[in-house]
């Protein structure tokens, strides 16, 4: 996959850990080493309140955002000429395309065959219809370890509804989100997980 943009420095790839570490280094992303690293330990923590699997969550953190090497314009190209759907949200903000390029990276140069992962990473921007627990809890630890100034103005409400439930937690975020009128342009994924977790929590 990372062959497709020749401006990426690509480096030998072995393990998560290592891997996400230096291909962003190398590709001058170290600020988004550092929020993927609270992400994977944000998942982490909640793996422990919701007995999961800690090794998958923290696998989950460290590349969602694997595709930050990737310049937004050219997901969107890679995306047309690959024949992707694309949402109008994608159209519109093709920065949202980098969940779908990260989990392509992670299946094919970080030889990930996890399925739990892979959805993961698909959808921790936008969520979907009928999400795992692995996929809230991503979903959910991205929201709560977010990589800008200060902490997130949903955290209170995010984190209360998480000692509730993962369903809780992703819910209130959405609500939060929509009833604040801070989401971008609404997303099909988003709408359909929102409506599925409505009915659940």
């Amino acid at each position: 996959m990372l062959e497709n943009f020749p401006y990426i420095v690509n480096v030998h790839i072995i393990g998560a850990e290592d891997g996400v570490k230096t291909l962003l280094a190398a590709n001058n992303k170290l600020k988004t080493y550092g929020h993927v690293q609270a992400v994977a330990g944000m998942n982490a923590r909640i793996s422990a309140m919701y007995g999961l699997d800690e090794g998958i969550c923290k696998t989950c953190g460290l590349l969602h955002d694997v595709a930050a090497v990737v310049k937004p314009g050219d997901m969107m190209a890679y995306a047309v000429k690959n024949n992707w759907y694309m949402d109008e949200a994608e159209r519109r903000h093709p920065f949202i395309l980098h969940q779908r390029v990260s989990k392509r990276i992670a299946e094919e140069d970080f030889g990930i065959t996890d399925l739990r992962v892979l959805s993961a990473v698909e959808c921790h921007t936008t969520l979907k219809a009928e999400p795992s627990a692995y996929d809230m809890a991503l979903f959910v630890a991205d929201k709560l370890a977010w990589d800008l100034e200060g902490a997130p103005p949903f955290l209170d409400t995010v984190e209360g509804a998480l000692g509730r439930s993962l369903a809780a937690a992703a819910y209130a975020y959405m609500d939060y989100i929509v009833k604040y009128k801070m989401i971008l342009y609404p997303h099909k994924w988003f709408e359909d997980g929102m409506e599925y977790l409505a009915a659940s929590v």
